[in-house]
């Protein structure tokens, strides 16, 4: 019988984004399905399922990335490009979201918290970046903290829908590599990054392990190389070869 440890103990939170660190590495915009689609045609036969941002998000506290959608507005109004890289209105030069809109909701926390609770602050760090909220870019590359919160909107005929929607709480950074704005030039080779991981291995779960993967600055550098940690992909190769050995009754690293 495997030994059990105190993380067999602990609650299940799969891939939901509440009190968790987590990086943007992907987003798409997409027609909505499931509960969106539901909720919007409490406004009548007429209605069309709404156009979400679809973020996908990895964590160390996560077994595995989450996609947490998020609804921008109408199909009638707003139209889907490059293969889901970006969204354009049908009036001509907007580029933003509908106040009431649970995407606004996610835009404003994500201003609100790279301004430390400044929200100008926080904007002119989004005009730096150089990308409307309408095009993916403006999500990917950033690292929150995120925490479910009550969001109530309005939709249609004074229909009232109370969502619990993950946000940005505090602002951790910009990722490097390929997911962030540039890549840092020298970024370690697969030997240094596994030389780095191994020698930090010790006294450390698979989620503290984790962790440190994602907050050390070479192997942020390499994109492919962290999330194949945060997937545990790498550590099971290392255990495999030797490198990394785990006390059976703490279920830490040695």
């Amino acid at each position: 019988m495997t030994p059990k440890t105190r993380e067999d103990f602990a609650p299940d939170i799969g891939g939901f984004l509440d009190n968790v660190d987590g990086d943007i590495v992907d987003a798409v915009f997409e027609i909505a399905s499931g509960k969106y689609a539901d909720q919007v045609m409490m406004g009548g036969s007429d209605a069309k399922p709404p156009i979400v941002i679809t973020l996908t998000v990895e964590s160390p506290a996560l077994e595995k990335p989450a996609n947490q959608s998020y609804s921008v507005g109408s199909s009638n109004i707003w139209e889907i490009v490059d293969g889901g890289k970006a969204i354009v209105h049908t009036s001509p030069d907007k580029h933003s979201f509908r106040k009431g809109s649970i995407a606004w909701h996610l835009v404003e926390a994500m201003m609100n918290a790279a301004g430390g609770g400044d929200l100008d602050k926080g904007q002119e760090f989004f005009v730096n970046r150089d990308h409307y909220m309408t095009e993916v870019e403006f999500f990917t590359g950033l690292s929150y903290h995120w925490a479910v919160t009550e969001i109530k909107t309005e939709i249609g005929k004074g229909h009232t829908v109370i969502s619990h929607p993950p946000l940005p709480e505090v602002f951790l950074g910009e990722m490097t590599g390929k997911a962030g704005k540039a890549g840092k030039a020298g970024t370690p080779d697969t030997d240094e990054l596994d030389t780095i991981l191994i020698a930090n291995a010790s006294g450390k779960t698979d989620k503290e392990l984790k962790s440190f993967a994602v907050r050390n600055a070479d192997i942020k550098k390499n994109d492919v190389y962290m999330k194949a940690v945060v997937s545990g992909k790498k550590l099971k190769e290392l255990e495999d070869k030797g490198d990394l050995t785990k006390d059976p009754d703490t279920g830490m690293y040695l």
